[in-house]
């Protein structure tokens, strides 16, 4: 038995020898050193402590065997043996299948080590897109995906790598996907980043009068908010431009009774109506030198009244104005100060909700209030704030004003 151990002991010395001068000789290939320490490079050889091109083959050498070793030890499942440095090492190489797998072992053995390297691979993958290395970062993400399809932090990853690859409506739906499965807290972000996506599409193809594919683009994002106003205005003015109006007025239409959105709902409404106008000629009676055209206002009360282009708002007879005002929808302006013959005087100005010739129709229409001389038979002066919207011409041969849209 003391035999026995004796030869154990010696079997055991001469494998830790050899095992030493093994790992004696691969230190010296890496450091380009003999084991005695003394550089093993000539007189002409390369200075202290720079590597010779032996020592770099045995060094890479070395790094390849350890990957292939890696490698080979996830490929058998023996993943639980990888350490951090071993998933890092299999990271930088670019094998993310495999450091991924060894991951996923690390992750049910060390939770807290498993996140820290996963933080250390979003960084480096930021990095890389800073860098505008988008295929590093693609395969990176793929590879991730393919193993935890649901992974919230490499979605986001992979929603910024699509706005690096100009993908931005990809890029939106991916984070429509994540605020529909996030919680409230995360919500807000994720909205004000489709927002600023949204605006940069919107912009870019407003620049590039891109109207068709405006309208594919808000279609797509009306899937995810079909109420939502800035998408429906958007989309109205793309199809105006493209003339497809009965499809803006419809989608107007949805949100004509958003106090909010009121406003703009009206500017593109008249927007509309101009569009579609042809060009009219409306009769006309001479009086004098001037000349007399009929109109409404309100849709409801015709007015007859003489042209005057010299004049920069149009103006109501006081005498007119009492038989109508108390049936009328009407709006106190101010008070203004107006150029008559005799000097300045003031006088209030009201504002309709419309006034017309035939189906060249303004709304919210200013008329100054005064008193004027009846004798011509008007009852007020169109002025230019309502010709101003329109080409006009008098053809004064024929006695017809001509309107036409601008």
């Amino acid at each position: 038995m003391r035999l026995k151990a004796i030869v154990l002991v010696l079997l055991f010395c001469s494998l830790g020898l050899n095992f030493w001068l093994l790992q004696d000789r691969l230190l010296g290939a890496f450091l380009g050193v003999g084991s005695t320490g003394v550089s093993d490079r000539g007189a002409g050889g390369p200075a202290s402590g720079s590597m010779t091109d032996v020592s770099r083959s045995a060094l890479s050498s070395l790094e390849n065997s350890t990957l292939d070793r890696l490698t080979q030890r996830v490929a058998s499942r023996q993943q639980s043996e990888l350490s951090p440095a071993d998933l890092q090492l299999l990271f930088d190489s670019g094998d993310f299948v495999s450091a991924i797998q060894g991951w996923r072992i690390l992750a049910n053995n060390n939770a807290a080590a498993a996140l820290r390297i996963k933080s250390q691979w979003l960084t480096s993958a930021e990095g890389w897109l800073e860098q505008q290395d988008t295929e590093l970062t693609s395969l990176l993400v793929e590879a991730w995906l393919r193993a935890f399809p649901y992974d919230q932090a490499f979605r986001e990853l992979q929603a910024e790598l699509l706005v690096a690859q100009g993908q931005r409506l990809a890029a939106i739906e991916q984070y429509y996907a994540l605020l529909s499965e996030s919680g409230f807290g995360q919500q807000g972000r994720y909205a004000n980043l489709i927002a600023v996506l949204v605006d940069e599409e919107i912009k870019s193809l407003e620049e590039q009068l891109a109207w068709q594919p405006m309208v594919r683009f808000l279609e797509k994002l009306l899937w995810h908010e079909p109420l939502h106003p800035p998408y429906i205005l958007m989309l109205a003015k793309a199809n105006i431009e493209l003339e497809n109006f009965n499809e803006a007025e419809i989608l107007l239409r949805n949100i004509e009774y958003n106090e909010f959105y009121a406003e703009r709902v009206k500017q593109l409404f008249e927007i509309i109506a101009l569009k579609n106008l042809r060009s009219i000629a409306v009769p006309l009676v001479k009086k004098q030198s001037h000349y007399l055209v009929a109109g409404e206002i309100n849709d409801r009360f015709a007015v007859n009244l003489l042209i005057d282009t010299g004049a920069s708002i149009s103006v109501l007879s006081e005498n007119y104005f009492s038989r109508i005002k108390n049936n009328v929808n009407t709006r106190f302006v101010r008070m203004g100060s107006i150029n008559t013959a005799g000097g300045l005087v003031k006088a209030p100005i009201y504002q309709f909700s419309a006034f017309a010739i035939e189906q060249y129709r303004l709304v919210d229409v200013q008329f100054v209030v005064m008193e004027l001389d009846d004798r011509s038979g008007s009852d007020g002066l169109l002025g230019m704030n309502f010709l101003q919207a329109y080409d006009f011409q008098i053809d004064q041969q024929n006695t017809l004003l001509l309107l036409k849209p601008r």
